[in-house]
């Protein structure tokens, strides 16, 4: 029951962040707004059809990644350096669903991101773990977070399995294996 719940917390967390990206560019470009919706129908889509599963292909959670970014590149343009190791090319391990997604989320959340100073973002495996990994560039004024993704992320894994998630900040980069 905590499973699905957590499950369920994820629809509404990904539209309403979504929809706040899509009020801003409208604002910005309307032109990229107009790629933005379409873009954002696809991964709803996939939120949608990935939403009641315990785990995925972590090939499949990297494509969905690949497309979010570049949602994300339409919304930020040249402000977004994105780093795919080749390691993680063909994959063959599983993840919880919609956990890079939230992660992606949250750099863009937390960071701040524009052409003068780009948030460099990398995913990468070392040692077995998935790494998502990105340079701190902390907002001044950065509202409360509530947590909900990563807790959610977090709480999914304590639950079907006994891999721990790491979450670490040293040398001006934030982790999370």
């Amino acid at each position: 029951a905590e499973l699905a719940r957590l499950r369920q917390q994820l629809q509404p967390h990904f539209l309403f962040n979504s929809l706040n990206v899509l009020t801003g560019l409208i604002e910005e470009n309307p032109d990229n707004a107009i790629d933005f919706t379409t873009s954002l129908s696809k991964i709803y889509r996939y939120v949608l059809e990935q939403k009641d599963k315990e785990v995925v292909p972590i090939q499949e959670e990297i494509n969905f990644a690949k497309t979010y970014i570049n949602l994300l590149k339409l919304r930020f343009e040249n402000s977004i350096d994105f780093e795919l190791d080749e390691s993680l090319i063909n994959h063959e391990g599983f993840i919880v669903p919609l956990s890079l997604q939230i992660l992606l989320e949250n750099t863009i959340k937390h960071n701040i991101v524009s052409e003068q100073k780009p948030l460099k973002i990398k995913m990468y495996k070392q040692d077995n773990n998935l790494i998502v990994e990105n340079t701190l560039q902390p907002k001044d004024s950065i509202k409360d977070s509530t947590g909900v993704g990563l807790n959610n992320i977090i709480n999914r894994y304590q639950l079907i399995s006994n891999r721990e998630v790491v979450i670490a900040k040293e040398n001006n980069l934030f982790q999370v294996k």
